[in-house]
């Protein structure tokens, strides 16, 4: 967990992995019980998250990021705006 996760399990958690559109919304798509849309896109989130399976929190946050990502923190916390 923390800088070893994958990016993809962070934005499956993030993101959810549900349906790309309202298929079940209320009313439901009157086309779900013979759409072929609905699996595609579900092939497809699935692809963009394992495209970031590949990546961690670390490599994504390693420099030069990471000294971007501290001067946000440092400038947040000198104007009140965030944690210092």
């Amino acid at each position: 967990a923390g800088r070893q996760s994958s990016e993809g399990a962070v934005a499956r958690e993030l993101e959810g992995v549900g349906d790309v559109v309202g298929c079940t919304d209320d009313p439901p798509c009157p086309l779900r019980a013979a759409c072929r849309l609905r699996g595609a896109l579900r092939e497809a989130q699935e692809a963009f998250f394992a495209s970031l399976d590949r990546f961690t929190v670390q490599d994504l946050a390693a420099s030069p990021t990471r000294e971007v990502l501290i001067s946000l923190g440092t400038t947040a916390a000198a104007d009140g705006t965030g944690p210092g």
